[in-house]
């Protein structure tokens, strides 16, 4: 009897800690435990805001190498100014595409970790892939490998210590299962947009099938907004029923078992986001029925908003047209030799180029803020002539 109670014991205490209601924490595959509400970077947050964060309880800060968007110094600067100890944040940083390849990512990693006090909670890659509006127009003869050679180097760096887990950003369902049967060590954590309208369900099913966490980026909303179109997280009258729409959408993907990274410039708000659990305790309650209102509005937006991208195929080839969502490529169309095909749209949207007898992309596209952008599609054999 007393071996059944100490087993039931034990099993109550694994679902409790893994509740995201009463616990603040998340173990990963490893074993390896990081926060569950942490502090986006993304912006260039400067190292007061970083600093900030961390003096208001936040433990975990989300940065890259990307120097467009992130500053990693500002974050490593701003953690040695907050006084906390190193060993109490987990920091998650990633590589930019550009830098893919076994040397140049090592390099890298190096740098990310020495920056750090010589280690790296999280090594994600940003992006599996570049295109032009990403990493310059001359990224084919400058990018040293792929994304294989940079998990290679990544593994090795865990296998040495340099960093306690490793995963993905800005991916879909079937590059995560390419990614898995690649993998000597498997991704612990994959990133992506998550949020209410946009939900990433069928990503988020496969990283839960392979035992991958998520993690949440734009959870309010972010996305939409670098689409010039209005915010729908923070002005929903759906989310406003249950209380303040930043808070609740930030407590429904806590409540289906995301980290959340929510950025902010705002002292108020990066306080109010610390808080989101008190004691221990997630302070937004939001029952299965509430869960199931905010599930519904996932899709619910017409994100075409009349854009058009118009794809001129100026090789010698047929070339396949997909549209990268977030659960995966989606085939949109096809470009004959000298002809062209025109795809609604929405503005921010990438899409990818493949010949008809490769499965590999040899290119990508980003739509701009135009409502009708042309791109000029010429296969591998074409450009060298």
């Amino acid at each position: 009897m007393r071996l059944i109670w100490l087993i039931l014991m034990a099993t109550q205490a694994l679902q409790q800690e893994d509740d995201p209601r009463t616990s603040p924490t998340m173990k990963l595959s490893n074993g390896r435990t990081i926060p569950r509400v942490g502090y986006g970077c993304a912006g260039k947050a400067s190292a007061s805001y970083v600093e900030r964060a961390l003096r208001e309880g936040v433990r975990l800060i989300d940065t890259a190498q990307a120097d467009e968007w992130y500053d990693e110094a500002a974050a490593a600067d701003g953690l040695r100014a907050s006084g906390v100890q190193r060993r109490d944040v987990t920091v998650v940083t990633k590589l930019h595409p550009k830098n893919h390849g076994a040397t140049t990512a090592r390099r890298l990693i190096d740098e990310s970790a020495q920056r750090f006090g010589g280690y790296v909670d999280v090594f994600l890659q940003h992006y599996l892939t570049c295109w032009d509006g990403l990493c310059g127009n001359n990224w084919r003869d400058t990018v040293e490998g792929d994304w294989r050679d940079s998990w290679r180097a990544m593994e090795a760096a865990y296998d040495a210590g340099k960093v306690k887990a490793i995963g993905v950003s800005n991916v879909g369902p079937r590059e995560v299962d390419e990614l898995v049967k690649f993998a000597r060590i498997k991704p612990h954590i994959i990133q992506a947009w998550m949020d209410p309208f946009h939900s990433s369900s069928k990503l988020r099913e496969t990283c839960e099938r392979h035992n991958i966490r998520f993690m949440a980026y734009s959870t309010l909303g972010t996305q939409w907004s670098m689409q010039g179109r209005a915010n729908p997280v923070l002005s929903s009258s759906k989310l406003r029923e249950y209380g303040d729409p930043a808070r609740v959408a930030l407590s429904w993907a806590l409540l289906r078992n995301a980290v959340v990274i929510p950025r902010s410039f705002s002292n108020e708000r990066i306080a109010a986001n610390a808080r989101l659990y008190d004691g221990g305790v997630l302070t937004v309650g939001l029952d299965a029925a509430a869960l199931e209102a905010i599930d519904a509005l996932d899709g619910t937006l017409d994100q075409s908003d009349d854009v058009q991208a118009v794809f001129a195929n100026d090789g010698d080839e047929a070339v396949r047209l997909f549209w990268k969502g977030p659960d995966g490529d989606v085939e949109v169309g096809r470009a004959a030799p000298g002809a062209a095909v025109e795809v609604s749209t929405f503005r921010g949207h990438a899409f990818a180029a493949k010949l008809e007898r490769h499965d590999e992309a040899f290119a990508t596209y980003q739509m701009g803020a135009a409502r009708r952008q042309t791109f000029r599609v010429r296969d591998p054999e074409t450009q060298d002539l």
